[in-house]
């Protein structure tokens, strides 16, 4: 059997939807308080787009934290995967604007996610034997605290770190076949449209009062960032979200498809690629033909150009050729080794 007829298409196709979403988050973050729907559009998928995605990390990462040998390789791949993007996102805005933002140890932007998973499954690594739900809890603890500390943010995606583990860690412990019998009974896939209806609605009508939450959703704005108002209930308001984001992302895993789709299906093989190389292609764009176009059009308008280019880049970037880009980083672990083993002899 091939890799790809043994593949799972529903998780495919959850990664590609969460990938058009990455890209089309990313693409709408500078012009949500010039357009009503774009800020419903971008309050809508940033509850559930990166907890879910930080989950499926987790639940596909059994393979590497139960292995009897910890695979340095890969954690340094990462790790050189998360510099290469910071470098290219560095040169493509002093490209486009005349200035980078480089910092070796502080990261508010794309390359986040890439460090995060390294880290992740290192700890989880070391964790493995303790008591699932201990560390579970515990993790959750810590991120509720946390956020009262001022001074964990950006610095080492420290906020972020503690914010999303609880996500990742439920997807390691979880039992990937028998959380697809239960997401894909009749019943549960009725409910969970019915949930996704009634959360696109509230979130519409009351888009314009809540824009302020969305830095409880980013994860990495310690408490006073929430403002005056929403600080006295950062940690309630923490602990809501990952009710919320919990239970919509389980919402739309059970709706997702399970049968292979063309193009669609294929963008959630290549989630890596995409992830490492949309922002600069974002930059581009944003400095270029994004700006002045969404200020001659509607509202309306604007939202269908943005979810058309997101679809459109996250298709291109899944092609073979762009893979080949980023070969060096994600299979560093051969050639590594090739160099390491040449060192001791």
């Amino acid at each position: 059997m091939s890799i790809l007829k043994s593949r799972v298409a529903k998780w495919d196709n959850t990664k590609a939807f969460l990938m058009i979403l990455v890209v089309l988050g990313h693409g709408i973050a500078a012009f949500i308080d010039e357009n009503h729907l774009l800020s419903g559009v971008f309050l809508w998928l940033y509850v559930f787009h990166m907890p879910l995605f930080m989950f499926l990390t987790g639940l596909f990462s059994k393979s590497f934290v139960n292995a009897p040998r910890f695979n340095g390789y890969k954690i340094i791949s990462y790790i050189f995967l998360y510099y290469f993007i910071k470098i290219t996102i560095h040169f493509t805005l002093l490209l486009c604007r005349g200035k980078g933002n480089f910092s070796l140890f502080s990261e508010k932007g794309t390359p986040w996610y890439i460090l995060a998973t390294a880290v992740f499954l290192s700890f989880t690594y070391a964790v493995k034997k303790l008591r699932p739900s201990n560390v579970l809890i515990v993790s959750v603890a810590l991120s509720l605290f946390i956020g009262y500390v001022d001074t964990v943010g950006d610095q080492l995606i420290l906020s972020r770190l503690f914010t999303f583990y609880p996500y990742f860690f439920l997807g390691y412990i979880l039992d990937r076949e028998k959380l697809l019998g239960i997401i894909n009974k009749t019943g549960v896939r009725i409910a969970s449209l019915s949930v996704l209806v009634i959360y696109t609605v509230c979130i519409f009508v009351l888009g314009d009062k809540m824009l302020s939450l969305r830095y409880v959703l980013s994860g990495n704005n310690p408490y006073v960032e929430y403002g005056a108002d929403w600080y006295p209930f950062g940690a309630m308001l923490r602990l809501g979200c990952y009710f919320l984001s919990s239970a919509i992302g389980f919402a739309v895993l059970s709706i997702m498809p399970n049968k292979h789709l063309p193009v669609f299906t294929n963008i959630g093989t290549k989630t890596l690629t995409v992830y490492s190389l949309h922002r600069q292609v974002l930059y581009v764009l944003h400095y270029t033909v994004l700006t002045s176009l969404t200020a001659k059009v509607s509202d309306l308008c604007a939202v269908l150009i943005f979810v058309a280019g997101s679809v459109l880049i996250s298709v291109v970037l899944s092609l073979k050729p762009f893979e080949y880009i980023l070969y060096p980083f994600i299979k560093c672990d051969k050639w590594l080794g090739i160099v390491v083993k040449w060192f001791k002899k």
